[in-house]
């Protein structure tokens, strides 16, 4: 999958392109829909298929005083594109300047000239350029004279309630992963790279690996039961997050035992998946009695996998 860093970005050549523009946080089913139309207007028009993204979420520049959490990392949206089949992903870094950008000049000189824009796949809520003057009565208009093809989705509804990354977070923090998962069209899912932690793990016959998941929407404090991979590999395992009282140990972490895995991974990335909560955080009389509860925690999670 090719990255492209902007506009600016030497490696761009305008060719023909089916567009799909969002900032996709969760890729959940909502923007599966613009992506799956986007690429089947690739297919009708012989053309390449090209997702344009942004870096940081435009609400952080625009209004900061919101502090917009996020439901993934890019690093984790990117992952999911390329599972998707996506071959071309522009990142546009969003700050004050490119939000000063009007609509007209985003869709005619950088989409229409730039990259040869033949149809474009957003949803019908989709605003954009200075003050968000384009929007989806804009685009109608607009698609006519430059004569491109025109997908505006709508707003996808899951068991009555609106698919959203909002409605999304906040099912994942009060820790209703059924129903997240029913919107997102997966488990509920982490990704992150592996840091070294206190190795208290392995004192007790259980290695980890913490996981710094670059500021991802958490499920609640607890015990889980966890599908994990590793580039290609497939791991099963028990996460861990929040404090450690056994050891006394105030700082919240998140780690994964990984059941018959061995390898060093330490500045790896690792994509986790959420099956099952097992249970909450408890403080045990000891080390041997902290063991024999993991032991119990791998026993029902290897059940459930």
């Amino acid at each position: 999958m090719k990255i492209y860093n902007g506009f600016k970005d030497k490696r761009i050549r305008p060719k023909p392109r089916s567009i799909a523009i969002g900032i996709f946080d969760g890729v959940h089913r909502g923007h599966q829909r613009i992506l799956s139309r986007a690429l089947k207007d690739a297919r009708r028009l012989h053309a390449e298929l090209m997702v344009i993204t942004f870096e940081p979420h435009p609400n952080t520049v625009l209004r900061p005083e919101m502090k917009q959490p996020i439901l993934m990392s890019l690093s984790h949206r990117l992952r999911f594109f390329e599972k998707l089949g996506i071959r071309e992903v522009l990142v546009i870094r969003f700050d004050k300047k490119f939000s000063k950008i009007s609509h007209r000049f985003f869709l005619d000189e950088l989409l229409y000239k730039k990259l040869g824009m033949k149809s474009l796949s957003v949803g019908a809520d989709f605003r954009f350029g200075f003050r968000g003057l384009g929007n989806a009565r804009f685009l109608s208009k607009e698609s006519k004279r430059l004569s491109f093809g025109l997908s505006l989705a709508s707003s996808l509804k899951v068991h009555g309630g609106v698919v959203s990354s909002t409605r999304i977070r906040r099912l994942i923090e009060k820790g209703d992963l059924k129903r997240a998962e029913r919107m997102l069209g997966r488990p509920v899912s982490v990704y992150g790279t592996v840091v070294r932690g206190r190795a208290r793990g392995r004192t007790i016959g259980f290695p980890t690996a913490n996981l710094n998941p670059h500021h991802e929407t958490l499920p609640p404090n607890g015990v889980y039961a966890a599908r994990g991979f590793l580039d290609q590999t497939k791991l099963k395992g028990v996460i861990h997050i929040g404090k450690r009282p056994t050891f006394h140990d105030r700082q919240k972490s998140l780690e994964v035992h990984f059941f018959n895995f061995h390898k060093n991974i330490y500045g790896l990335e690792v994509e986790l998946f959420f099956i099952a909560r097992l249970r909450a955080i408890k403080k045990f009389k000891s080390r041997e009695a902290l063991a024999a509860a993991i032991q119990k925690d791998a026993r029902k999670a290897l059940k459930i996998l």
